[in-house]
């Protein structure tokens, strides 16, 4: 008879579990393609495709209520139809009669943990790479309802847009497919940490996207482009031929896979152990090196400098430079100042083929290192659409005057700033070997500050998604059970009504949980309140489970 009673009990909650798991993790699942469909213009392949990638995500939080409702109806039923007054009549004790809800919510909590873990970060990541795939398509949709498209960093705008065939002398190498679209009228914005740092206007362009293994290459061909100043609109450069500039394409992965909360347990306990695998860290810390290489250029030229001795700087172009000064000082941000004393100026020389073919004199020069573009916005270049890079500038400034050996022998006024860019580093000024700088510039230590900060969020994150994925987890069981005391202790009322009074505690729960993972990740503080209010919820249901159980075992 226990046997039967079990399996009769189980196969009721099983029965109306699984009914209730497909109604609501349909009806989940196509609100999830709403914004999808109506937004991004989803053919019918596609839709069906992200619909069928959303099913295990919606799974993961459909199951927590349906196995809720399936406790509350099942036992609700029984206790109605006095199934359970004949049980306890027998002798069998509530405990006994609740075991198979506790089972029911051990296995559901066990692969919910499974799926918020692993599956659904897994389906979710497919369905950014499913919506990713057709970015052409994607592109002539937006297009053609008149809105903006943003790929990688870039933001585009276009009048027109049509798919155009790939050229027979332009075929992709092997295992690469290829789309190109054309727009006409095209302005394009690329974004430095979400803001415009130009605006890029071309008659025509050319979108050619490469499908390389999971990953997309978009390069953008400009017809005519010219580039302006967002603040100030001036042109700030014409005849833009490849965006980005120098021609690379932008790379384009999956656009959840540095977003903590759609990574699984294995790569989030990864992040935690070293916050250097996020990618935004790992480029903040490839920043850093190069400013500290950087640092060290100048001490490195520092240590050669004898006053009154030249200093030879080697340029790409064949032309030398050659520094003779009295002084010479590192300024804060690790360059190196050339100094003027009364009556010895510092003299600069242009050297090719050996030969001095210019000359200035000034008060001071001044070795300028930036990985960030700044010594080309000196140099009249237009840095907002530079990608970045260590470059290498002198800077003469305080009465600069200059001689052309070539054409005279006098000095004349030169600009008030010269600036002698396209200074080759020497690899031997930024070898590992050389150590950390003494000092480091005001650069270096922000970099430093900004990758600890980070790191520290980053591991908030990760922590706060492990509890909240856990204590979701664990809420089945805790409801289920609470689901089944309800159901008993409120028999013959309304079953729609015996749901609602159990399904607010599960709203609580769900509350609690998010304003922890808030909480966790948004303060500076220790992040123990917001992990205990994660797990508050599974507290506050289990002490209500035990005052429910102990008022029905008085009963």
């Amino acid at each position: 008879m226990i046997k039967t009673l079990h399996w009769y009990i189980s196969r009721e909650l099983l029965r109306v579990f699984f009914l209730t798991t497909g109604v609501l993790t349909t009806i989940l699942a196509f609100g999830g393609t709403f914004r999808p469909l109506t937004k991004q213009g989803l053919g019918l392949l596609q839709l069906l495709t992200v619909l069928t990638d959303l099913m295990p995500a919606m799974l993961a939080y459909s199951i927590p209520l349906a196995a809720l409702f399936a406790a509350v109806i099942v036992y609700w039923r029984l206790a109605t139809d006095n199934e359970l007054t004949g049980a306890r009549a027998s002798g069998t004790s509530f405990a006994f009669l609740a075991a198979p809800a506790l089972v029911l919510g051990i296995v559901v909590g066990g692969v919910d943990l499974a799926m918020v873990g692993y599956v659904v970060p897994a389906f979710l990541q497919k369905t950014s790479q499913s919506l990713q795939t057709d970015l052409a398509s994607l592109l002539l949709h937006n297009v053609g309802q008149r809105q903006p498209f943003q790929f990688g960093n870039m933001v585009v705008y276009a009048d027109r847009a049509y798919p155009i065939p790939v050229p027979a002398d332009d075929k992709p190498p092997k295992g690469v497919t290829r789309q190109i679209i054309q727009l006409q009228g095209l302005a394009a914005t690329p974004l430095t940490n979400g803001r415009p740092n130009a605006i890029v206007l071309a008659r025509a362009a050319n979108i050619i996207i490469d499908h390389v293994g999971q990953q997309l290459h978009v390069a953008v061909q400009l017809d005519r482009g010219v580039a302006y100043d967002p603040n100030s609109f001036r042109q700030i450069q014409g005849t833009i031929r490849y965006l980005p500039p120098d021609g690379k394409p932008y790379v384009i992965g999956s656009m959840l896979v540095n977003r903590p909360k759609f990574l699984d347990f294995a790569r989030l306990s990864a992040l935690r152990a070293n916050p250097l695998l996020f990618a935004p860290i790992a480029g903040l810390h490839e920043e850093l090196q190069k400013a500290i290489a950087l640092d060290r250029v100048g001490e490195w030229y520092r240590k050669r400098f004898h006053a009154g001795q030249a200093v030879r700087f080697k340029r790409p172009t064949g032309s030398d430079i050659s520094v003779v000064s009295p002084a010479a000082e590192l300024d804060k941000n690790k360059h190196l100042l050339f100094e003027a004393r009364p009556g010895r100026p510092v003299q600069v020389d242009i050297l090719a083929a050996g030969r001095v073919r210019l000359i200035y004199q000034t008060r001071t020069a001044e070795l300028v290192l930036s990985n960030d573009g700044a010594t080309a916005k000196e140099a009249g270049l237009p840095q907002n659409l530079l990608s970045g890079g260590p470059s290498c500038s002198l800077r003469l400034r305080g009465h600069v005057r200059q001689r052309n050996v070539l054409i005279n022998r006098r000095f004349h006024a030169a600009p008030p700033v010269v600036v002698l860019s396209d200074i080759e580093i020497p690899g031997a000024a930024t070898a590992d070997s050389a150590g950390m700088p003494r000092d480091l510039s005001p650069q270096t230590e922000s970099l430093m500050k900004e990758i600890a900060v980070r790191s520290d969020h980053l591991r908030r994150q990760v922590a706060s998604e492990i509890q909240s994925r856990a204590s979701f987890a664990m809420s089945c069981v805790v409801l289920v059970i609470l689901g089944a005391a309800l159901g008993i202790a409120l028999q013959g009322r309304n079953p729609l009504a015996v749901f609602v009074v159990g399904f607010v505690p599960a709203m609580i729960l769900v509350l609690l949980i998010n304003t922890g993972r808030q909480l966790v990740t948004r303060t500076d503080g220790s992040p123990l309140p917001g992990l205990v209010l994660i797990w508050a919820g599974n507290g506050i249901i289990l002490l209500l489970n035990i005052w429910v159980y102990r008022w029905l075992l008085k009963r």
